[in-house]
This record gives C-alpha cells, structure tokens and sequence, in this order.
C-alpha cells in the first residue's frame, strides 16, 4: 500500500461518540459567540431594508416560540448523536463553518432589524413567557440570513444521507422551526428564503465527491 493510500480517509470508517461531541459541542459554542456578539453590537440598523407586505401579513403566535429554539437545539444536538460515518460528519463540521462564515459577514454587512412586536409582562400564559424571554436573549438584529434555518436545514439534508429516517425526522422539525421563525416575528420572509439557499449551498459542498454509504445487507432466512 503507497503513503498515498493510507493517508486517504476511509468514506465509510465511523465516527467516535466522544468525538462527535466534542466537535459538535465546540462548534455550538464558537457560533454562540459569533452570534450573540454581532447581536449586541452597536450597528446601524433599519426596519424597513428587508420588510414586505407579506411579512405585516404574517400572524404572531407566542406559541410557535417552543417550535423557535428547542427545536434548533433538538436538530443540532439529533444531528450530533445521529452522524455514524466520520468524513460526512466531519464534511458536515465544515460546511457549518462556511454557513457561520458566510452568515456573519452578512449581518454585519447588511444592516437589518425586525420591527417585532415586544411582550411585557404580565403575561397571558407560559408561551406568552416563553417568547419575551427569548426576545430578551436573542436581538432583532442577525435576521439576513436566518441561520436557524440555514443550520437546521443543511445538518438534516446530510443527516438523511447518513441516516434516512432520523434525518427525515430532523427534516420535520427543521421546517417547523422555519415556519416558526416567521409567526414569533423573528425573521423576515426575506431571511428565510436567504436561510434556505445557504442550507443548499452548504449541503451541496459538503455531499460533492462524497460516496454513499453502504447498503446493508438483507438478513438471511432462517
């Protein structure tokens, strides 16, 4: 076997729990970062560079709050447990980086803000509670693109290739949370769509010369 060979990284060796997480994990925390201290700056902001009749038009339901953020953890952390070969997870670690890459440069560069309607307290119910304090953590800034939808979206396209069923699952939930991100007046309609082409784009660089997993075989009759 040449020095060639053995250094090419085997497509179907599997990766380590210990090491999906930790990868996992880390990565959560350096786009935590990025994200919140983009959010906190002082940038120049407009309500109207990004705003459409059909976002006025959207209702805002509190409620879609518990589809908003538990559902963006529950993606990433399925996404984690669920990846079993090591060159898609490790494909996939880096396409999260180019799509956390690619999203901060554009909320620093394109300088928009949702106009949300903000709940004060006392609050008619726990959603009601729930949605004013992730409006309390999470700013109005960083809407172009959403990358809620762009890293939910992206880690399930790849998990189905990994892992069909559980990616389908977490293919659900990453609509719903896409959905969601419009009725809690999170992100413009103009985000998500933004979000959707980064999650294609991502996938697509990931999945390229990447062979398929292989099929196991059928169980023999006894």
């Amino acid at each position: 076997m040449t020095r060639a060979a053995r250094a090419k990284p085997d497509p179907h060796a599997l990766a380590a729990a210990r090491y999906r997480w930790t990868v996992g994990l880390t990565l959560a925390a350096v786009q935590s970062a990025f994200y919140f201290a983009i959010g906190q700056a002082h940038l120049t902001r407009s309500t109207e560079l990004l705003r459409t009749w059909v976002d006025d038009a959207i209702p805002f339901w509190p409620w879609t709050s518990w589809c908003y953020l538990p559902l963006y953890v529950a993606v990433f952390l399925i996404s984690i447990a669920g990846f079993r070969h090591r060159a898609l997870f490790d494909r996939a670690a880096r396409s999260i980086l180019l799509v956390m890459f690619v999203g901060a440069t554009c909320h620093l560069l394109i300088g928009a803000e949702y106009p949300r309607p903000v709940l004060h307290p006392p609050y008619p119910g726990p959603s009601a509670a729930f949605m004013a304090w992730v409006q309390r953590v999470d700013t109005p800034g960083n809407v172009f693109p959403s990358l809620h939808v762009a890293h939910t979206t992206m880690l399930s396209i790849l998990l189905v290739r990994d892992r069909p069923r559980l990616g389908r699952v977490a293919l659900v939930m990453a609509t719903l949370l896409a959905l969601s991100t419009l009725t809690t007046k999170q992100h413009f309609l103009a985000d998500v769509l933004s979000g959707y082409v980064l999650a294609f784009l991502g996938a697509g660089w990931a999945l390229r010369g990447l062979p398929r997993p292989p099929t196991p075989a059928p169980r023999e009759a006894a």
